[in-house]
């Protein structure tokens, strides 16, 4: 073996157990750098945050091997890992969630404000529009993050209210942003282009109130829909099926229009967004589906718990009916 196997042998065995002490001290100084320096401090800390997330499995393995380390962590997984306390964090998660949408909806308007004040400042505002526009494209990641991962369904109304609140905030953040970040470019070129300001606002304004008009409705019309299909596959489960010509049809039929309606976006028309209904509830239910439907041996209980999940659903589409959205 050369020399150079020999000394780079232990870097390769050992280099993983840096990441997570790097991670720490990239959050320690991106928190210093952060009030000089705002962009590149979040950037930094997020590194961090992710350098820690990743290497944190090392360090778990040295955990299995000495005993002291094992048996704290099996203390704190028992302890905070208990449905108490899993539901402390979640309400712990809920509050922190709430506390940056409040003060996201506050925070644009204090901007203005801080225009009319001196309206000067244009590095300043240039960071602060940068800072609206990361608000718009994370915040509604961070909502899904924090989401509860227990009860799915009976949290389910709380998790579309989240997302369409959320997706809200981040359309009036990245609008203010774009305009603020407008006013700061057209300022710089020439002071007369400062006085289109308001006329800019209004427009991006009157942008922002469509949009969010046309996202609320498009999500009662999805309600809409929604409870309609789920219905209509309720009554064919409620029907014995002798009485059909062909039930395994009728069923998967029907099912692929729900599936399609819980695979929807509520709070966007695209790729990204938060899902009518979790994965995990999807699977699950579609699973028992198809034992109902080639009703295999014991597909009447199986049958009443699909019929307790569709009407659970079906629920939380009933507050938000709009049949003329």
């Amino acid at each position: 073996m050369s020399i150079w196997d020999r000394a780079s042998g232990g870097v390769r065995a050992h280099w993983k157990f840096v990441v997570t002490p790097a991670g720490i001290a990239l959050t320690s100084w991106s928190n210093g750098l952060y009030y000089t320096h705002r962009a590149p401090g979040m950037v930094l800390f997020l590194c961090g945050l992710m350098l820690i997330r990743l290497g944190r499995r090392p360090w778990q393995g040295i955990t299995e091997r000495w005993q002291a380390l094992k048996r704290i962590r099996c203390w704190l997984r028992t302890t905070f890992k208990s449905p108490a306390w899993i539901r402390r964090w979640g309400y712990l998660k809920l509050a922190i969630w709430g506390a940056i949408a409040f003060k996201a909806a506050l925070y644009p308007l204090n901007q203005f404000d801080k225009i009319v004040a001196d309206p000067h400042r244009l590095v300043d505002y240039g960071r602060n529009a940068q800072l609206m526009l990361a608000f718009c494209f994370l915040f509604p990641l961070f909502t899904r993050w924090i989401g509860p991962k227990d009860d799915l369904l009976e949290r389910l109304e709380g998790r579309h209210w989240r997302a369409m609140i959320s997706r809200t905030l981040a359309n009036f953040n990245g609008a203010c942003g774009l305009a603020l970040l407008l006013y700061a470019l057209l300022f710089t070129l020439s002071i007369d282009y400062a006085k289109v300001l308001p006329a800019l606002a209004l427009t991006i304004g009157i942008t922002t109130v469509v949009a969010t008009h046309k996202m609320w409705a498009r999500f009662r019309k999805l309600c809409t829909q929604t409870h309609e299909d789920i219905q209509a596959l309720i009554r064919i489960l409620e029907k014995p099926p002798g009485e059909g010509s062909d039930y395994e049809f009728a069923v998967l039929e029907a099912w692929d229009v729900v599936e399609r309606d819980l695979r929807t976006r509520v709070d966007t028309g695209y790729g990204f967004g938060t899902r009518f209904a979790p994965k995990a509830v999807m699977a699950e239910l579609g699973e028992k589906l198809e034992v109902v439907s080639k009703e295999a041996p014991g597909y009447e209980g199986v049958r009443d718990q699909v019929l307790d999940v569709l009407k659970t659903l079906r629920d939380v589409c009933e507050g938000r009916i709009d049949a003329v959205a």
